[in-house]
């Protein structure tokens, strides 16, 4: 029998909802939740046979929570007091995907040292190097903040060109699929807005091109994903 614990401080709600509702939907594995006033606590087993395959899912999970919901909530505790906008958002989502293959590696090492998914404790004390990263990275963005909305969209496409334009995405009723990779991309619920979340999955994705279809949105949406890609609308 093969079994873990993942474990989160209750302030990181969203992360939390993500948590929970990622490993329900985990085949094969069994798990209960237990919590105290600042804590909470997911144990997770499953049959030797699976084991390698679900602490992988595990493992894609912490990447979600830290590299993608912590790093986000980093930036904008450190950013001063500003409205988001979809060209903000933009820039958040490009710094927040910058680098993923290197800082996945750098994630993956700490969990390898740990014997448990302690999420915060790898979080605060296992990527001081990262964070020190993010630190440089939010003092930039801070000075980009009162730019115009076209700056802010140079700065967001040349920071996501470094990382390469190649897929071919799709939005369709809503949901994002990477045609290139034949595969639907998870569309994280870390802002408030639902076509912030979109901005954030599709700028994960590289895209190349985006083609949209049977789904409604906002001019400034449009507006975005053409300063991050060809658009076709179908």
């Amino acid at each position: 029998m093969w079994s873990n614990v993942i474990s989160i401080d209750k302030c990181f709600s969203k992360e939390i909802d993500y948590l929970i509702a990622s490993v329900k939907k985990v085949r094969d594995l069994s798990y209960a939740i237990e919590e105290s006033k600042d804590r909470i606590w997911i144990y997770l087993a499953s049959l030797c046979e699976k084991s390698v395959e679900i602490e992988e899912k595990i493992i894609c999970l912490v990447e979600d929570v830290i590299l993608t919901y912590m790093k986000t909530r980093f930036f904008l505790e450190r950013l001063p007091s500003f409205l988001m906008t979809h060209p903000t958002c933009s820039l958040i989502c490009s710094l927040v995907h910058f680098d993923r293959r290197y800082e996945e590696n750098m994630l993956r090492r700490a969990v390898a040292e740990t014997a448990d998914f302690n999420v915060d404790g790898i979080y605060n004390f296992r990527l001081q190097e990262l964070k020190q990263n993010w630190e440089e990275v939010s003092s930039l963005a801070s000075r980009l903040m009162n730019s115009t909305d076209g700056d802010t969209y140079d700065v967001a496409s040349f920071i996501t060109s470094t990382e390469g334009a190649k897929n071919r995405i799709a939005i369709e009723r809503g949901r994002v699929f990477n045609v290139t990779e034949k595969r639907e991309v998870k569309v994280l619920n870390v802002f408030d807005e639902n076509e912030h979340n979109l901005i954030m999955a599709v700028i994960g994705e590289s895209p190349e091109e985006i083609v949209i279809e049977d789904t409604p949105l906002s001019k400034e949406m449009y507006d975005t994903l053409k300063h991050i890609a060809v658009v076709y609308k179908n």
